[in-house]
């Protein structure tokens, strides 16, 4: 089978080829406008956490909510020492300080941040009373 399709692109006019790839750009362009976001949800991962297990797919869906909502979803790993050190990295860019600890505490947390000042405004536990969804409404209000 791949003979065939080496075949055929061999016998492909090259203006063909070149056609698709020209409007190649039109065909993926997604919404350009940047803002900057109002809330910050910062979530605190391991791998071998069985509460981070239980968030993760929480944490996604919310992504897959907040479509219209100014809030950036972040992921500080701390399962390996690569993931930790990226999670250094991303909390220093961010200025995420009021968070960051570096070390296993926070867990299976969400915190909710003011993206200017980084007061937390919400925060969620995988093992706490309150929904992750409820968390984001307090955290926007």
């Amino acid at each position: 089978m791949r003979t065939i399709f080496i075949t055929m692109l061999a016998l492909a006019p090259l203006s063909a080829l070149s056609a698709s790839q020209d409007n190649r750009g039109s065909q993926f362009k997604v919404d350009a406008r940047v803002q900057g976001p109002k809330v910050l949800a910062v979530r605190i991962h391991h791998d071998m956490c069985p509460r981070c297990k239980q968030l993760k797919p929480k944490f996604e869906e919310l992504g897959s909510r907040v479509v219209d909502v100014p809030v950036l979803l972040v992921t500080l790993d701390l399962s390996t020492p690569a993931t930790q050190q990226q999670a250094a990295l991303m909390a220093g860019a961010l200025h995420l300080e009021s968070v960051w600890t570096g070390d296993l505490s926070r867990i299976g947390t969400v915190s909710f941040l003011d993206a200017e000042s980084k007061k937390t405004l919400a925060e969620f536990r995988a093992d706490g009373q309150q929904s992750l969804k409820d968390a984001l409404r307090t955290a926007l209000r």
